[in-house]
């Protein structure tokens, strides 16, 4: 990565005083174009992984790292300032779903990675265009303002500290893997958000 943190953040705010930045397009939609089926999904990694993990687009972070630095690199060639890591469900409580809950910390910190990768090959083809990496973090499956449970208003299916500590998780591998910015995304639960 060119430059310390506070070097690229200082070029960042630079670059938005001076004009608009391009974010990256949808990382779903150009999976999706890859055409994987489940043993694609899964990758020699976790070809014995004990559940489906087709429509995990995060573990492909893992499984198929070439095909998501591809994707980075894809949209930096179309004119990209930024790019979105595949991170948009890697917190431990989305994982759980699939059973990956023990590589949220592995996944997040590869996914930044790789975005890192895309951007800096993209920088060092083009010097005069800072190129930067935006962590992505996603809703999860499980929400604090709204019961998980209409039997039984008062229940959650996660905590409050239970949630703080998996966005903490992936927030702390995003940023040592070298994101430029965290980048909150679709929030509807604004206790979630907080």
């Amino acid at each position: 990565m060119p430059g310390s943190p506070s070097a690229r953040h200082d070029l960042l705010r630079s670059v938005l005083e001076s004009r608009i930045a391009i974010l990256d397009g949808a990382m779903g939609t150009m999976v999706h174009a890859l055409g994987l089926d489940e043993q694609g999904f899964r990758g020699g990694r976790f070809a014995d992984h004990h559940r489906d993990l087709k429509n995990c687009i995060d573990v492909l972070v893992l499984s198929q790292p070439d095909a998501i630095r591809d994707i980075h690199s894809a949209y930096f060639a179309a004119g990209s300032d930024i790019v979105e890591t595949c991170t948009f469900g890697a917190t431990s409580v989305a994982l759980a779903d699939f059973g990956l809950q023990r590589h949220t910390r592995e996944l997040n910190l590869a996914a930044a990675r790789l975005a890192r990768e895309a951007a800096d090959a993209a920088e060092a083809r083009d010097p005069s265009r800072p190129r930067f990496v935006a962590g992505s973090i996603g809703p999860t499956n499980k929400q604090l303002s709204i019961a998980g449970n209409v039997a039984d208003p008062g229940h959650r299916d996660v905590t409050f500290d239970e949630m703080v500590a998996a966005y903490r998780e992936q927030i702390e591998a995003l940023v040592e893997g070298g994101v430029d910015i965290l980048l909150a995304e679709t929030a509807f639960d604004t206790l979630v958000l907080k």
